[in-house]
């Protein structure tokens, strides 16, 4: 598979990725919830769908083609165009900046581990599929 094709993968998927992030975001914030929120679920759940991606992978019998198509374009692009570690990051340092520091490390924490659990469980639910 040339360059040129796995460029327009993964960018393909990679923009459908951000519109659905731009989705959850847009409607988790008229919640009117904590700041934080939208970031947390989008983070999580891209977990949980590139660990499901993994282990559905590991478990294929595809060809190595189709496998690196997959690959690109599920986890380099979709997952990565939809989850971003940058905003978790960006939200952690308002917190701090705020002063919030109990949010602060709630937030940090419950993200570094539900993301962590949502991709190990992912990843298990995936093999099996």
């Amino acid at each position: 598979m040339s360059i040129a094709i796995k460029i327009l993968i993964v960018g393909f998927f990679g923009g459908i990725g951000a519109i659905c992030r731009l989705l959850v975001e847009s409607v988790v914030r008229t919640t009117g919830l904590w700041m934080g929120l939208a970031t947390w679920i989008i983070n999580t759940l891209g977990c949980l769908l590139i660990g499901i991606c993994a282990g559905w992978l590991v478990a294929s019998s595809w060809s190595p083609n189709v496998r690196t198509a997959f690959a690109l374009a599920t986890m380099t692009g979709f997952c990565g165009g939809f989850s971003t570690f940058s905003s978790f990051t960006l939200d952690c340092v308002k917190y701090f900046e705020a002063g919030h520091f109990g949010t602060w490390l709630i937030f940090g924490t419950l993200t570094v581990l539900c993301g962590l659990f949502s991709c190990a469980f992912g990843y298990w639910l995936g093999s099996k599929l």
